[in-house]
């Protein structure tokens, strides 16, 4: 590849990140004022009621078995090597999966409609003027319609490191579609028209995003036959895949439908509130740790394997400083801010929002030895792992939630990572890639979870205090988040002085 087009994908590369940065902010921020909305204007039972919906729906959406990735990363070498056909033949391929997929979540959905009922706790209330078959058969449409309208052509987007037009086009349908159902709950207080906009939405979007890239990319529309040899790689690929993409869907959205099986739509309405605060933030951190990935992978084949052990340390260090001031942040922010946004009717127990904080703070110290397991390309080295992961955290799930109630999903969650996935990606990449000891890891990891652990607790410790002293809710927060920042950075300054991660640093930034 020549320096031109190396330097062109940097540029790109770039580009993408801050684009993709603040198109998440901004898609992240629409559902709270929207969310405000219905708590306010309808009631919690309704947040419950889509939560529910869209978590059974993402259940079916398995069936896509992590089709979209294997035919993202077949699409690389025909792209740059300029082979039209090829990619043709793959978008073509692509095109019928999504078709058969779309049938198969529209199948099992209608075969799930007269048992919908059973998802709903017994005994617990539901919005009384909502035909819950209705309601499901218009999310149940919503979800196929991208299977059958052009959805599939997304994927040239991402194979051409244009992820930039294709969050902006997120954001665009975001802002449409949360300002639409913002509207119609102010002037009509409906919420059958409110959800019968997602459907018109998902369906105008995904005509525009097929015409523009039609526009763009006239080269790639052509229906071309697959081999069969190409067909069987990609299956290869998926069997690989389908593992991390269950383990994914378990924890974000079986936890859903436990909640409202056991315990109502009214918990699990205030349970998605806070866990929209903990995915949010966890997404926007994503965005970054995302964009270097490449650059990881690049480092992982050029350097020796001490080199990388090295840049590893440097960056789990920083790693765990930016872990520490954001749980300091859950553990202070949490509570304060609920009480701003959806009033104390609205709130948990402040068990719920510190387990938030301990589950960010497990997730997030382990994010980098992913990250570098990913980028090695080692996913087929720990395959049964999110398959046991799954089964750990099920099977927790519905014992402990039916002893201490909301309490058990989360730890349930902590679990599943602490005793099954940590352990198993410590083993595989250190044993194999570094060759080192999985010991030396699981120190490092106890020291970050200690030192995190020491931050939020000083943190919170003076957040109590703050909020007795500051009586107006809105500069509370402002105070608590001020105060988390200056301590936690504080606390972290230490650590970055004593250590020589800026030369590693400058290498990473040397290679993007």
């Amino acid at each position: 590849m020549s320096q031109k087009k190396i330097g062109a994908n940097r540029a790109q590369a770039r580009k993408n990140i801050i684009i993709n940065i603040f198109a998440k902010v901004g898609v992240m921020i629409l559902p709270f004022a929207t969310r405000t909305v219905i708590i306010y204007s309808l009631g919690i039972d309704y947040l419950g009621l889509d939560t529910l919906f869209s978590s059974i729906l993402n259940v079916l959406s398995l069936s896509e078995l992590g089709f979209s990735s294997a035919i993202v990363f077949s699409m690389y070498k025909p792209i740059a090597e300029g082979d039209d056909e090829k990619v043709c033949a793959l978008l073509t391929y692509y095109k019928k999966i999504y078709r058969i997929v779309g049938c198969i979540i529209l199948g099992i959905g209608l075969i799930l409609l007269p048992n919908i009922q059973l998802f709903i706790a017994e005994g617990t209330k539901y919005p009384s003027d909502v035909n819950l078959y209705v309601v499901y058969l218009i999310f149940l449409s919503n979800t196929c319609i991208s299977y059958f309208l052009f959805a599939y052509r997304s994927s040239i987007l991402v194979a051409t490191m244009r992820t930039d037009i294709d969050a902006i086009i997120e954001l665009v349908r975001c802002i449409v579609q949360y300002g639409l159902q913002l509207l119609v709950i102010v002037l009509f207080k409906q919420y059958y028209i409110y959800i019968l906009v997602l459907p018109f939405v998902t369906v105008a979007i995904n005509i525009f995003r097929n015409l523009l890239i039609i526009n763009k990319y006239p080269e790639y529309c052509k229906n071309v036959t697959l081999e069969k040899e190409e067909k069987k790689q990609i299956f290869s690929k998926v069997k690989a895949l389908i593992g991390n993409k269950i383990g994914g869907m378990v924890f974000t959205t079986a936890d859903n439908i436990v909640i409202s099986a056991f315990l109502g739509l009214e918990v699990l309405g205030k349970f998605s509130n806070y866990n929209l605060i903990f995915t949010t933030v966890y997404a926007i951190e994503s965005v970054a740790y995302t964009s270097i990935q490449p650059v990881i992978g690049n480092l992982l084949v050029t350097k020796s394997r001490e080199e990388c052990y090295s840049i590893f340390q440097k960056l789990f260090l920083i790693n765990t400083c930016i872990t520490a001031v954001c749980t300091a942040c859950f553990v202070s922010l949490y509570q304060p801010f609920m009480s701003v946004w959806v009033g104390k009717e609205g709130m948990l127990s402040t068990v719920i929002p510190m387990l938030f904080a301990v589950y960010f703070m497990v997730k997030s110290i382990r994010r980098l030895l992913f990250l570098f397991k990913e980028a090695a390309g080692m996913w087929k080295d720990d395959f049964w792992k999110p398959y046991v992961s799954v089964l750990v955290n099920l099977i927790v799930n519905i014992v402990l939630v039916q002893i201490i109630g909301l309490p058990g999903i989360l730890i349930s969650s902590i679990v599943a990572i602490l005793v099954v996935e940590i352990p198993w990606e410590t083993y595989v990449f250190f044993k194999k890639f570094f060759e080192k000891s999985p010991k030396q890891y699981a120190f490092l990891f106890a020291l970050a979870i200690l030192f995190s652990g020491i931050v939020a607790l000083i943190c919170g410790i003076v957040a109590y205090f703050t909020c007795k002293i500051v009586a107006y809710p809105v500069l509370r927060i402002a105070v608590l988040f001020i105060v988390c920042l200056l301590l936690g950075i504080g606390s972290c300054i230490p650590l970055l002085l004593k250590s020589s991660w800026k030369a590693d640093i400058n290498n990473i930034k040397k290679q993007t």
